[in-house]
């Protein structure tokens, strides 16, 4: 019998697996791993995508056997719009005749709703009894008017501008000028809003170099001025209330009032209205 010794045995075993097979190995697993993994999610897919085909055409027959025994739309019921028409709505909603009230995409139609231009959201329901689509709407509450390059637009009491043609205010508003002043009117309103008596006589706002506030009181054009720091104007604003509410300062033949300064306040009596209300 032959004897065979260690050694050599061994050196015929690494003939056999070379040293870098167990890598290869590892290699090719993976490899073949990730093939029969997108084999299988490419299956999934296939297999989904023919299902949801499937069951979307029977749930549309569904919804058109469901209209014609009589669930279908029969009316639309608007709550809350003043400013949006109910046909802006209905061009909107594009709802064809006979709809069915149970293949309606309620989240798509709120959608819908609140792209029209006064809309700042709104609630679509299904009423099944008697068959009628519930609209609430909240408009947007106009906050001031915006003088730009000629035109004038209605802003929120979020700072957006309201792209209309035309508008016309229901009660006397808030005038702002300067560029990007609708920007910054949130927490300009935040602060007038805080001396409420105060704010009721503010008639325009200028907002200066991209920076700050001057106020008009009591007259758009023939009015206080009142110039506001760029840093800590509510501070200033409320220093101004103070002195009024103690002093009257604005029962005085006074055209301005210049509080950016800590420990000062410039009054001038002479220059018009005009001339402070763009003055940096």
């Amino acid at each position: 019998m032959a004897v065979v010794s260690s050694k050599q045995l061994n050196m015929q075993e690494a003939s056999v697996y070379p040293e870098h097979e167990i890598g290869y190995r590892v290699v090719g697993f993976v490899g073949a791993f990730l093939l029969v993994l997108s084999l299988c999610l490419t299956a999934i897919t296939i297999r989904d995508n023919v299902f949801s085909e499937h069951f979307h055409r029977f749930m549309q027959s569904v919804y058109k056997i469901s209209a014609q025994y009589g669930l279908y739309v029969e009316d639309i019921i608007v709550e809350g719009n003043q400013r949006t028409s109910y046909d802006e709505l209905i061009e909107a909603l594009n709802l064809s005749d006979n709809e069915s009230i149970l293949g309606i995409d309620i989240a798509q139609l709120q959608s819908k709703i609140e792209q029209l231009t006064w809309v700042k959201h709104c609630v679509v329901k299904r009423s099944f009894f008697p068959n009628n689509i519930l609209v609430n709407i909240e408009e947007r509450h106009v906050s001031a008017i915006w003088q730009y390059e000629g035109r004038y637009y209605p802003v929120d009491d979020e700072g957006n501008v309201i792209e209309v043609e035309d508008y016309e205010p229901d009660a006397p508003i808030l005038l702002l000028a300067g560029e990007d002043a609708p920007n910054h009117l949130a927490k300009l309103l935040e602060v007038l809003k805080s001396e409420e008596e105060l704010y009721k006589r503010v008639k325009a706002a200028v907002f200066i170099s991209g920076r700050r506030w001057n106020l008009i009181f009591d007259h758009p054009g023939n009015g206080i001025v009142v110039k506001l720091p760029e840093k800590n104007f509510a501070e200033a604003y409320k220093k101004i209330a103070l002195l009024n509410k103690r002093r009257g300062i604005f029962k005085r033949k006074l055209t301005s009032f210049d509080v950016r300064y800590p420990n000062r306040i410039i009054v001038d009596i002479d220059k018009s209205v005009e001339d402070l209300m763009f003055k940096r």
